[in-house]
């Protein structure tokens, strides 16, 4: 019983189930209660606060669960009890991450039995999830959309496991199952490792590409079951359960991601730039390369459309002048034709005048004779 707490009270936590968020459990407390974020990967009084980190490309966090082969040996029959619940065949994977890189390595889960979960981007930039859990044969692959994931933006992954059942979330959107060729239990988890995996020789080619590529951008929020690494690497960097490599930078980059996922960059450019380590904002250069290349076709086709214009003006200005001038020259042909059909006919018309008076007087003469 808690000291404080009578027999029978309701307390805080019973009568609420909404003081403590993500995982984090209530705990009673004779002035109030208080909530245990320790098995969530969020933080703050109520585990709603966001723990994000800004990673370069040599930047890598790697969390050991079990201690090196030598060790494993000596260990307790409860610290093997421990890391035996944590290898059922089910698995529980949560984060949150912004990028523009592609391919990128989001997260790797590895075992002693060179078994492995990736969650990758390819080359394009779409989102793969691969389950390799027999040595022997080829990993299961799932690749939910072709749309690529590095577009700067916030994206939440939801991943559980349950036999051969895989059931995926993203951005709260796409809700989706996928099947396992083997309900094959994680037997004896070694590492996760969040960014760039070098040194491994067991993984695929596709994966270890992306491995060496590394991660650059923002993760936020990362679970996996019980254990929270990017918050065990910012508040237990002291920890030989928390590898660190490179230059990790705390960030807030993950705070509004409810509200940014549907949002242009530009606003969420905004989020970002409140962080330590904000994420250059390509979509917002990729919107005003769009926008400069619009404004200047635009621009061209006004132009081509005013010299067009401009072409055909002229072009019915001349043929209307050659239409007059040939009008003008029709006229002055038919002027002249006629001035010379006139005077062609005058002289006719004069001989044929002195014939008449030279008949008449003919006539005359004849008739003065007769008399």
């Amino acid at each position: 019983m808690t000291p404080g707490v009578s027999a029978g009270c309701p307390g805080h936590c019973s009568g609420s189930s909404s003081l403590c968020h993500n995982r984090g459990r209530c705990i009673e407390k004779n002035s109030g209660y208080v909530c245990d974020c320790s098995q969530s990967a969020y933080g703050g009084p109520s585990c709603k606060e966001e723990v994000s980190v800004a990673f370069d490309r040599e930047s890598s966090v790697t969390y050991t669960f079990q201690e090196p082969f030598s060790v494993i040996q000596n260990r307790s029959f409860l610290t093997f009890s421990v890391y035996r619940e944590n290898s059922r065949a089910r698995e529980n994977i949560a984060f949150i991450f912004m990028t523009t890189q592609s391919p990128a390595m989001l997260l790797t889960v590895s075992t002693f039995s060179q078994q492995y979960i990736a969650v990758i981007l390819t080359r394009n930039g779409s989102l793969q999830i691969w389950y390799h859990l027999h040595v022997d044969r080829r990993p299961d692959v799932f690749s939910p959309r072709p749309t690529s994931l590095a577009d700067g933006r916030l994206h939440r992954i939801r991943i559980h496991r349950e036999g051969k059942d895989v059931y995926l979330q993203i951005d709260k959107e796409m809700n989706l199952k996928y099947s396992l060729s083997s309900d094959t239990e994680f037997i004896s988890i070694k590492s996760l490792t969040l960014g760039k995996v070098t040194g491994v020789d067991a993984m695929d080619e596709e994966v270890m590409q992306a491995g060496s590529k590394g991660f650059i951008g923002c993760l936020s929020s990362v679970q996996f079951n019980h254990v929270a690494p990017l918050k065990a690497a910012l508040l237990n960097r002291a920890s030989s359960m928390v590898s660190v490599r490179g230059h990790l930078v705390e960030s807030n980059c993950g705070a509004l991601a409810d509200s940014t996922i549907f949002h242009s960059q530009s606003d969420h450019s905004e989020t970002v730039g409140r962080g330590r380590g904000p994420l250059r904002n390509a979509s917002q250069s990729n919107y005003a390369v769009i926008g400069g290349v619009v404004s200047a076709v635009v621009f061209i086709t006004l132009c081509v459309v005013a010299v067009m214009t401009r072409f055909l003006y002229q072009h019915r200005q001349t043929r209307r002048d050659a239409s007059i001038k040939e009008k003008e020259h029709r006229t002055n042909l038919e002027t002249t034709y006629r001035r010379e059909a006139a005077y062609r006919a005058e002289p006719a018309y004069l001989t044929e005048f002195h014939l008449h008076d030279s008949h008449s007087s003919t006539l005359n003469d004849n008739r003065e004779y007769y008399i």
